[in-house]
């Protein structure tokens, strides 16, 4: 046989071979960027069901916090009834002595009225058109105190054995105020005597109502409970 054939038939072989182990080789080293690009042939890992869940679940939400804010009062107006009334004694450079009520002639009526009533003063007739009231007083009539059976004798015997005259309570209304005014049975202005005592009672009658009549003031939430409240969820 020529030698050059059986070279050239060897080469061959050894060529082969050396293909085929490289094939070998390369089967045991894998093309990592290959099977990336070729995905889809590759299947999918499958975990077990414990591995599966998720585990964030098992862990706490951390809290949240909430910013809630104290709702502030509404501004209100104050009307005429939400103040004070207040109620005076005045005297005029002629001696005149009159009480000064802050207040309309609509709102001051009935706040004498409940006076007269509260200081036990009868009354014997309202006549509103006028302005007045007409009473019946005795300025060393005492009151009863604690309604008692010989109070109410006591009382009835001072009536009768009393000085007991007639007066008439006079309101003279103003822009701002009303002024309660004690007159004789003839509209005399009386500033004196038992006038004077007519209208301190009532005075001191007017006082002693408003004084239990104050209602009790709302109290104001302070900076403290106006700052937003924090709650954790």
């Amino acid at each position: 046989m020529n030698p050059v054939k059986i070279g050239k038939a060897l080469m061959l072989s050894c060529l082969l071979l050396a293909v085929s182990a490289c094939s070998q080789i390369k089967s045991y080293f894998p093309d990592k960027e290959k099977d990336y690009q070729f995905k889809t042939e590759i299947p999918e890992l499958v975990l077990p069901p414990d591995l599966s869940r998720n585990e964030t679940a098992k862990s706490p939400s951390p809290p949240v916090s909430v910013s809630v804010e104290s709702p502030l009062p509404e501004p209100t107006v104050a009307t005429d009834e939400d103040q004070q009334i207040h109620v005076e004694r005045v005297i005029y450079d002629g001696g005149a002595t009159r009480l000064r009520v802050d207040r309309s002639f609509a709102k001051t009526w009935p706040i004498v009225g409940k006076a007269l009533a509260r200081e036990a003063i009868e009354i014997i007739a309202r006549n509103k058109p006028e302005n007045m009231y007409i009473v019946m007083y005795d300025p060393g009539e005492q009151k009863i105190t604690d309604e008692s059976f010989w109070d109410e004798i006591r009382f009835v015997f001072d009536k009768l054995g009393g000085n007991e005259r007639e007066y008439r309570i006079k309101l003279a209304e103003y822009e701002d105020f009303t002024e309660v005014i004690v007159l004789d049975e003839n509209d005399k202005p009386l500033s004196e005597g038992a006038g004077l005592s007519l209208l301190l009672q009532i005075q001191k009658g007017i006082e002693d109502d408003l004084a239990e009549s104050v209602p009790t003031p709302v109290p104001v939430p302070s900076s403290d409970d106006r700052r937003p409240k924090t709650e954790d969820r």
